[in-house]
């Protein structure tokens, strides 16, 4: 599933997780020198630095996590490429030709598959890429 944050490149993205990052350890920094404060507003103080560090530290880990994701999702992607190319440009081997677009036959007189001749109901998703399906994440 492509975020919002894909159309952003990986490096813009990294360079901003990494700004998110620096910013959460600058308040934590803020909040340990406003809990050794001996005012009452002190520590108030602290805790809102902390809770702003927490959530830029959250920020900045989901917008790392968008680069990671994206990037395994690549790698699959590119792996899913390269065997297409090794079977000739074509996944499947039932005879018919696929369109890979859409996954269903374009032509489609008869079918080897199911031995009676009939119109073939075979996809590209009963044929090869069922082995290939990426597992559900839930």
């Amino acid at each position: 599933m492509s975020s919002s944050l894909s159309a952003v490149p990986a490096a813009h993205r990294r360079r901003a997780a990494l700004t998110l990052g620096s910013f959460a350890v600058l308040f934590v920094a803020v909040a340990a020198v406003a809990a050794t404060g001996s005012s009452v507003a002190a520590p108030v103080f602290a805790i809102i630095a902390g809770v702003v560090a927490v959530l830029l530290a959250l920020m900045a880990w989901g917008v790392l996590h968008s680069v990671r994701v994206d990037g395994a999702n690549a790698s699959v992607d590119h792996a899913i490429e390269q065997a297409i190319t090794s079977y000739g440009g074509q996944l499947c081997d039932c005879g018919h030709e696929h369109d890979p677009d859409e996954l269903h036959i374009t032509d489609a007189p008869a079918c080897a598959h199911d031995g009676t001749g009939q119109t073939c109901t075979h996809d590209c998703q009963t044929c090869v890429l069922v082995a290939m399906r990426r597992p559900s994440p839930r």
